[in-house]
């Protein structure tokens, strides 16, 4: 019996050690995060970083469950107790489940899967949740998590997202796999990237509505000489484009799909690689390092609102709008103004009472870009 006393001793400190380096991991990838890296040749390096972390840390704290399942067996026969079913050590909890603040009955029969991964994070007061039954899964839905992102330890979220991976069938077809959200099956998949991509896309949109005391507007964002321009329209609407231009003729990189804006009317970074369609119209990533610049890090007073679509042999002559029909404009790209309206109207009220307003057509954003930034340097 001493000799599986030594060995239970042994294993508890290796799964210990294990569980205390997973989370050392993380609190250095927390610290690597709130560095602040200036050159343009570093941008988007920190995330990257983040990500490696996070999936050693996966790996640590999978390997410290499994130690942790042989010590409790061990245990069970140090202390002569009955060992149970080597099912029920299988089948054992990793973490606590994951649950709505306001939980439909519906997901309750979502909450019978077996999930073996999970993770909660948090950014601008909103908790999302993402659980899954496959560890490569999950590193592929971290991996689009948007910027900024914290890890929360809270089982108590605002949103729901679970990705079920299927198993091979015999034939060697491939299975469908299923995304959820909250209840609602979001997709139904044989392609497990498709379903990554349509929860980037979903994901973004219910941080945008959970998040507390901000308010998102669907626009582009740029920085230059201390003030955000924003360029409000829908998706597609040719805001990427004019974003990377503007980036590329020297100014900050800040969004080119959510312009994230404080009671105080100040719009902080949502820097995510750009999208951009393709000529077959398929969106393609364009990263940090294939964009140039910089990244804005800090929030910023908004200076100028373009309110602009491109149309082919148009020509910039921009006309001046009051702040009125500048917030009407935000406000047809709010996420939530139908939900909050009290708080987007104090909000678009407070940042286009300090901002220019301009509206006209364009033609191609390489020429308007180094035009634009021209002009509004000159006001």
């Amino acid at each position: 019996m001493d000799g599986v006393k030594l060995v239970c001793s042994i294993i508890q400190l290796y799964w210990l050690a294990l569980w205390r380096a997973g989370c050392a991991s993380q609190f250095w990838a927390n610290q690597f995060a709130r560095y602040k890296i200036t050159k343009p040749a570093f941008a988007g390096w920190d995330f990257s970083v983040r990500s490696r972390i996070y999936s050693i840390r996966c790996e640590l704290c999978s390997r410290a469950h499994l130690v942790y399942r042989v010590d409790k067996a061990l245990d069970c026969f140090y202390t002569r107790r009955a060992i149970p079913p080597l099912t029920s050590f299988l089948k054992m909890p990793r973490f606590q489940p994951l649950s709505l603040r306001t939980s439909p009955a519906e997901i309750a029969a979502l909450d019978r899967f077996d999930w073996t991964e999970q993770i909660v994070f948090q950014l601008y007061g909103a908790r999302i949740g993402v659980r899954t039954n496959s560890a490569a899964a999950l590193r592929a839905l971290v991996h689009v998590f948007p910027p900024n992102w914290q890890e929360s330890f809270s089982t108590r979220v605002d949103w729901l997202y679970s990705l079920e991976v299927a198993k091979p069938t015999r034939s060697g077809r491939q299975p469908f796999h299923s995304l959820y959200s909250n209840a609602e099956r979001l997709m139904r998949s044989r392609d497990l990237e498709q379903l990554v991509d349509a929860f980037e896309r979903d994901m973004q949109l219910a941080l945008a509505q959970t998040a507390r005391r901000k308010v998102f507007v669907h626009a582009g964002v740029v920085g230059w000489r201390g003030r955000a321009i924003v360029i409000p329209g829908r998706t597609h609407s040719g805001k990427s484009t004019l974003v990377r231009e503007l980036v590329r003729a020297g100014a900050t990189y800040y969004s080119d799909e959510y312009a994230v804006l404080d009671a105080k009317g100040r719009v902080h970074p949502f820097a995510r690689p750009l999208a951009l369609r393709d000529e077959h119209k398929i969106n393609q990533k364009l990263s940090f390092q294939e964009l140039g610049g910089v990244i804005g890090k800090r929030a910023l007073p908004v200076g100028a609102i373009l309110v602009t679509k491109y149309r082919a042999g148009a020509k910039w002559r921009p006309k001046p709008l009051t702040p009125g029909i500048g917030a009407l404009a935000l406000l047809a790209n709010t996420v939530t103004a139908r939900t909050h309206q009290v708080q987007v109207l104090e909000t678009l009220a407070c940042v286009t009472a300090q901002a220019t307003i301009l509206k006209s057509a364009r033609d191609e954003a390489r020429v308007l870009a180094p035009q634009l930034l021209a002009q509004l340097a000159e006001t």
